[in-house]
């Protein structure tokens, strides 16, 4: 426990340092946004989500306890969270050995800082809860079976905050179903297990439609977390490389790791330590999101089950030294730990090496505040604004929304079009409307893959129509780009 909370103690200060100087990150500008709309007198789906609910008011009620949207609350809650996942791991990898832990603890700290999680991202929470799930069953041995429901409702609470989560309990299913293939679990068990899961899972999603429903939004409620996520969102390859060399230093020793199970010793021991089984196939499913898209944040909630993996192997490795050599020398572990660090950095400098600069610098936002400060001049107490250009950080900045339901002009922005193809021309005839920020880059949009499609071409036509008719354009040295106000 000392070194557990000694890792803790480096961690936190390291982590929340790197976070506040990243800045928010493009995803976290719409968490925010919608988060803070809650106290604004928005509800929940007043504009397009591309998560589940529970993010946007998990976000909302813990920012106001740590002091509000900005930087510094922002990077404290994010480090909150990561500490979460780090305690969550320890507790998750404790069922192996106490050096496991620790191991996979440190594995685990240095994917927050490769996997973009020094932003704030829902995978946080879908590892939290997945690693207590592991840990609730890993290792019953056949008693407790309420540990199975215990599971199936943190996979189920997962689901509330991002889609995703649904993928572990599709691996949690695979689980029992090799359990009873290799003939560790009899026809019945089984079935108990399978439908505890299956139960504890639909429970917080039946309590989430019920409420959706009294209030009159589950339409909405289930577009946007079931059949937009899993059937409408494209895939894409834009972040693979990127994916492949900021993760480079991961997937070598994922390389490594599977030619040392494949020798005998090692082979054997998988193959009688089932809570390993459940670790790598939580890992397996949690991937398929990885065809969607390869950002590194769509990885971690597969990375914390292949760091355990990782972790577990490695202790083995130096069980089996010990009692051969009596102990580890220090000159060993010195070679492991600078090897590992060498390889972090090659992966660092060959991705992005003014990262180092996040260790080492106090980052400015002032800048950020005069933005915010002219959009709401120009805005006035109660107007609205429409930003296409650097949209989401203006509209979080500014604390201005706009008057149609969506913040940004995503893939989920073109699916809503396609059944409200009015909704711009509306917008712009809404006397509300004061402050536009429209045609100062190439894409126009932020989905430039959907550009071209009809929708997108007639919604860009209301747009241009609307400002000709109704506003005028102007360049202020204020303001980093020419705007458009009405006349």
């Amino acid at each position: 426990m000392t070194r557990f909370l000694l890792i803790l103690a480096v961690f936190c200060p390291l982590f929340f340092l790197f976070t506040y100087n990243s800045g928010y990150g493009y995803d976290a500008y719409e968490y925010l946004i919608i988060a803070r709309t809650l106290n604004e007198g928005y509800t929940l789906y007043d504009f397009i989500p591309s998560k589940s609910y529970l993010l946007y008011a998990s976000t909302n009620v813990l920012l106001n306890l740590l002091g509000g949207y900005n930087h510094t609350s922002v990077s404290a809650l994010i480090t909150l969270l990561a500490t979460g996942v780090l305690v969550s791991a320890w507790r998750a990898a404790r069922i192996f050995s106490e050096r496991a832990a620790l191991l996979t603890v440190a594995l685990t700290a240095v994917c927050c800082f490769f996997m973009e999680m020094n932003f704030l991202e829902p995978e946080s929470w879908i590892a939290i809860f997945g690693l207590n799930a592991f840990a609730l069953v890993a290792r019953t041995d056949g008693k407790y079976p309420w540990r199975w429901l215990g599971a199936g409702l943190l996979l189920g609470i997962a689901m509330c905050f991002k889609s995703v989560a649904a993928f572990y309990v599709i691996g949690f299913g695979a689980f029992i179903l090799v359990l009873a293939l290799t003939g560790r679990l009899t026809f019945w068990p089984m079935v108990g297990r399978g439908m505890g899961v299956l139960a504890g899972f639909v429970a917080p999603l039946l309590l989430s439609a019920l409420y959706f429903y009294a209030t009159d939004r589950l339409d909405e409620h289930l577009e946007w977390t079931y059949i937009y996520p899993f059937g409408g969102y494209p895939a894409h390859t834009l972040f693979l490389t990127k994916f492949l060399i900021k993760i480079s230093w991961l997937l070598l020793l994922l390389l490594l790791s599977v030619i040392l199970v494949l020798q005998r010793p090692y082979r054997t021991l998988y193959q009688q330590t089932p809570a390993i089984w459940l670790a790598l196939l939580l890992a397996a499913f949690a991937c398929v999101p990885m065809l969607k898209t390869q950002a590194s944040h769509y990885f971690f909630q597969a990375a914390v089950f292949f760091c355990l993996h990782l972790a577990f192997l490695a202790d083995q490795w130096l069980k089996r030294y010990e009692s051969r050599h009596q102990n580890v020398p220090y000159r060993l572990l010195l070679a492991g730990g600078g090897g590992f660090a060498l390889l972090l950095l090659i992966s660092l400098l060959l991705y992005r090496p003014q990262t180092i600069k996040r260790f080492t610098t106090l980052a400015d936002y002032k800048d950020e505040e005069q933005a915010g400060a002219f959009i709401r001049e120009k805005a006035g107490p109660n107007g609205h604004v429409l930003l296409f250009d650097n949209a989401m950080p203006l509209y979080y900045l500014s604390d201005r929304e706009p008057n149609v339901p969506f913040i940004f002009t995503e893939m989920q922005t073109t699916h809503y079009l396609t059944s409200h193809p009015n909704t711009y021309q509306r917008a712009l005839a809404d006397t509300s409307l004061k402050f536009v920020v429209f045609g100062n880059r190439a894409s126009l949009i932020d989905d430039s893959t959907a550009l071209r499609k009809p929708v997108n071409r007639r919604a860009i036509q209301q747009v241009r129509a609307g400002l000709q008719k109704d506003f005028v354009r102007v360049s202020d040295p204020r303001f980093s780009y020419p705007y458009w106000i009405r006349k």
